[in-house]
């Protein structure tokens, strides 16, 4: 069954794709999750835990434990607020901000490896296929949640 097979190769890919981006983040101490939070308080400036909880779906208290590794690795402080001091906002330190910068910039010579050798029509017709599945999957997922 040809759906089965290729459903098993896309999955291979996404799991080399993972296990290649992890391996990068090894060397800084960090997951794709602590990374994804990083970005997602570079992109939302001044946002606290529980606005992060929200965001990610996420208890706060496991937020708080990502939030302490990120402090433990100097790649985020907290600073109190002004009007209420005892509430702190996030701030990505210089120090997230580089490797923040950094793995954008590997991740771009990452996706060009990755599609190395294919024709600009190939990529378009990848990109259409995948467009396809995306609303395939989409599609199953509501009906889950109907249920």
């Amino acid at each position: 069954m040809i759906e089965k097979d290729l459903a098993l190769e896309l999955k291979a890919i996404n799991q080399k794709i993972s296990n290649i981006m992890q391996q990068r983040l090894d060397k800084c101490g960090l997951t794709l999750g602590l990374l994804y939070l990083l970005k997602i308080i570079e992109n939302n400036p001044g946002v606290n835990q529980k606005e992060l909880a929200k965001e990610m779906r996420l208890t706060q208290g496991a937020v708080s434990i990502s939030i302490r590794r990120l402090m433990e690795l100097h790649l985020l402080d907290k600073q109190p607020l002004e009007e209420d001091l005892r509430h702190h906002r996030l701030v990505i330190t210089d120090r997230g901000k580089e490797i923040v910068c950094s793995y954008e910039k590997y991740l771009e010579e990452l996706i060009k490896d990755i599609f190395a050798g294919f024709t600009p029509a190939e990529l378009e017709k990848l990109y259409k296929f995948a467009g396809r599945i995306n609303g395939n999957l989409k599609n199953i997922l509501e009906k889950l949640t109907e249920e």
